[in-house]
């Protein structure tokens, strides 16, 4: 990063042609100035204030301060809430999907993204949460390498500051993707380590997650006898061909790999007779029962049938691609009333649900607004109407389970069903 050797006050900025990154103070708080042919941003160094301009004239602020009518809302729905929970079960707040973009858009992706986890936050003051949780695709991934560096910078201080602990799980579109096969070499924009150097390293540190599983992305949470399991839908080698192109786009590939796999079968093998519910970005499975990834959907569905009938053995599964191949053994016969009863997910941007093998899954909506004009809306959103500034702009959910009454309550905000209950 360059050093501007004055300081510099209101918005009379220098214009500065080269791009590049420049440490600056702007209304006497530390910014970074990131300069690009298209535009200048002002980032800050911790929480506050986004500012921007085209090349030329003042810099126009992000506001992503909360909404006083979300406020209102909010505690309204958590009012609603507690009066039908107890204390004593598990309540954790998920966000997903927010696919935040740098564009100050009415009707779709843009900033809003932002904007819905500095509300999200709010939740942890209103009720008391064991944790919150977003659910990936943080980012669109249609913006430059430098300009989703700092947006995932900004979604890591703001659940740095949460009001109790949080997990953040990688989405498909968390890697970049999205904006390298529009540019003219194809090249990956993102290191391997992006994401885990700028969200899951600083996450780990929480004393709240007590193993480190930032090799496969996955990690767990604690409440009695009931434990959150968070897996890693994502997981897809960084290998570039000759011309320094990926293999893999990770938007395109879903997959869990054999290390993930392990890691996943020694927390279940220290599970024995919790409860558990397993969080992801996408669906291990279809209505239909088949693989909802491209690879190994099924294979973890699977172990986590045998985790459930408290078997011992080995999975096995060889891939058309080497990289997705299985061999993992695993020993669950210590587990003998523990169960998995459902996983919860994103990605689809729906509400859906249905049971295969006992394990109720649990489709969230996107939280990013989608326009009913728009070409990648979904049918579910459409019938939303969703706007700007209204209640629909937005999605969210409050999980609670009670392990004694065996009742999963998905509460939803926004573009969200009320309330959908599950027994597991």
């Amino acid at each position: 990063m360059q050093l501007l050797s004055r300081w510099w006050q209101g918005i009379q900025f220098k214009l500065i042609q080269q791009s590049g990154e420049y440490a600056v103070h702007y209304r006497r708080q530390p910014y970074t100035l990131q300069v690009s042919p298209r535009r200048q941003i002002l980032w800050p160094q911790q929480l506050g204030t986004i500012y921007y301009r085209q090349q030329s004239g003042n810099f126009q602020p992000v506001l992503i301060k909360p909404r006083y009518f979300v406020q209102q809302y909010l505690q309204s729905v958590a009012q609603g809430v507690r009066s039908l929970t107890v204390d004593s079960s598990l309540t954790f707040g998920i966000i997903t999907d927010t696919h935040i973009k740098f564009a100050d858009s009415p009707s779709y992706y843009g900033f809003n993204g932002l904007q819905h986890i500095a509300e999200f936050l709010m939740l942890p003051q209103l009720l008391p949460l064991d944790f919150v949780a977003h659910l990936g695709d943080v980012i669109d991934g249609s913006d430059d390498a430098i300009t989703d560096q700092y947006f995932l910078k900004q979604v890591s201080n703001y659940f740095a500051k949460s009001a109790c602990p949080y997990y953040l799980v990688k989405g498909n579109h968390d890697d970049n993707d999205k904006y390298d096969e529009h540019t003219a070499l194809k090249k990956p924009s993102f290191s391997a380590n992006t994401f885990s150097n700028l969200l899951w390293q600083p996450m780990y540190q929480q004393s709240s997650l007590t193993e480190d599983y930032s090799a496969s992305g996955i990690g767990y949470f604690d409440k009695g006898n009931v434990r959150v399991l968070f897996i890693n839908t994502t997981d897809v080698p960084y290998l570039l061909d000759q011309h320094g192109r990926k293999l893999y786009d990770s938007k395109l590939v879903l997959a869990v790999r054999n290390r993930q796999l392990q890691d996943i079968v020694h927390i279940l093998e220290h599970s024995a007779n919790k409860r558990i519910l397993v969080c992801g970005h996408a669906n291990l499975m279809t209505v239909k029962g088949q693989d909802g990834l491209q690879h190994n959907g099924k294979a973890v569905h699977d172990l986590f049938k045998a985790f459930n009938l408290g078997l011992s053995g080995q999975l096995i599964r060889q891939d058309a691609d080497s990289n997705f191949s299985l061999n993992v053994r695993f020993d669950f016969h210590r587990n003998q009333t523990g169960r998995i009863g459902a996983y919860l997910c994103g990605h689809r941007h729906v509400e859906d649900q249905f049971k295969i093998d006992d394990i109720q899954y649990v489709l969230l909506n996107v939280s990013a607004l989608m326009g009913r004009k728009h070409g990648l809306t979904t049918k579910y959103n459409r019938a939303w109407d969703r706007h700007k500034d209204e209640v629909s702009e937005f999605a969210g959910y409050i999980i609670n389970f009670d392990e004694h009454t065996g009742w999963l309550q998905v509460f939803g905000y926004g573009a969200a069903t009320p309330l959908r209950k599950f027994k597991i």
